[in-house]
């Protein structure tokens, strides 16, 4: 032990530059590696932060969470620097220029970017909502700070770019508490439309779910087609479980048209044959095949 004091302290002694610099960088190293360390908990932290009784939107969380993130990562970033003796004029003339550059090279992503946070500022979406653009659909599972993450109808999760869903019409299908459910339903020709409306009012009104604001059940006839008479149906219903709750309203409509005896046709064609007279030529005799027969003696 003595030995290696005697040591370190004549190197000390013949070297101290070479010391003092690999204590430098060692300790440069460690604020960089302490800095990592605690943004990433801090960013865990946040995801599960609560302000007293309330939690935080989820929609806004994963976008708190990564700012808070980058902004520890920088300060890290700027203090590792200035440990290593970096002047803070020249660092920061070097920041300034490095995020020109970077700005540059990633416009896209700056562009993701500024899409997500007009997102959040607007509100065209939430976690949990489902939405339709002309490139995809599904639920919003998550709102990043560059992009957004989708699931789909069979359970794929689809990573779409800010901007893609910022510039692209969206439809939100979960905005609204109600939505308006409307089934066409074509009926014979035979049918009674008067009896035939008042009783699908009837069962759209005494179906589960199936509100009176802000309108009623509305029943219309729409037009006559080649085979049926088309009927339009029209009703309120809330919007959550919404496939398995029109699906439900079709079969209820169904049975209660079998019930009435009122028929959903085919598609059919009527046909009218006439029959043409046979036209004879009696000049023209026919024509019958000629075979020579030879007789033998």
């Amino acid at each position: 032990m003595e030995e290696f004091s005697q040591m370190w302290t004549k190197t000390t002694e013949q070297f101290p530059l070479l010391i003092a610099g690999i204590m430098t960088v060692a300790a440069a190293l460690a604020i960089l590696v302490i800095g990592w360390v605690f943004a990433r908990w801090v960013r865990g932290r946040v995801n599960k932060v609560k302000f007293g009784k309330h939690e935080i939107d989820p929609t806004l969380r994963p976008v708190i969470a990564s700012v808070v993130f980058y902004i520890v990562m920088a300060m890290t970033l700027y203090a590792f620097l200035i440990k290593l003796g970096v002047p803070p004029a020249s660092l920061l003339a070097v920041f300034g220029a490095a995020g020109l550059a970077i700005g540059l090279a990633l416009k896209d992503t700056l562009s993701n970017i500024a899409a997500g946070v007009m997102m959040l500022i607007l509100r065209p979406l939430a976690v949990g909502d489902f939405v339709e653009t002309d490139g995809f659909a599904g639920t919003v599972t998550e709102l990043g700070l560059f992009a957004t993450t989708v699931k789909s109808f069979d359970g794929l999760f689809m990573y779409v770019p800010n901007s893609q869903v910022w510039t692209d019409k969206l439809v939100n299908y979960g905005r609204h508490q109600n939505r308006k459910a409307i089934i066409d339903i074509g009926v014979g020709y035979d049918t009674d439309l008067a009896k035939c409306r008042d009783l699908m009012l009837e069962a759209m009104s005494n179906f589960e779910g199936v509100t009176e604001e802000p309108t009623p059940p509305e029943a219309y006839v729409m037009g006559f087609g080649d085979s049926a008479i088309d009927m339009n149906f029209r009703c309120w219903m809330p919007g959550d479980n919404w496939f398995k709750r029109a699906s439900d309203l079709r079969i209820h409509m169904k049975e209660t048209l079998d019930k009435a005896d009122i028929e959903i046709p085919f598609p059919q064609r009527v046909l009218t044959m006439t029959e043409a007279p046979v036209k004879v030529d009696m000049k023209t005799p026919p024509k019958r095949s000629s075979t020579t027969k030879k007789s033998s003696k």
